[in-house]
């Protein structure tokens, strides 16, 4: 579910998940781990908030 919404809002703005983990500096593949263990470090997750310009209560609501 969450890498499901970053995924939606992301696009909205023309951002990859890709580009997004570039531009934060995460591994490869590090946003779409989150859509399995969905318990994401709340740094990371502030940082992706941050970049498209939503809350990370955004993120989470359902």
């Amino acid at each position: 579910m969450l890498y499901r919404k970053i995924s939606n809002i992301a696009k909205k703005q023309g951002y990859s998940i890709r580009k997004i983990e570039r531009i934060c500096n995460f591994s490869n593949g590090t946003i779409k781990a989150w859509g399995i263990n969905n318990n994401p470090p709340a740094r990371k997750l502030k940082q992706v908030a941050d970049l498209l310009g939503v809350t990370v209560d955004d993120l989470l609501k359902d």
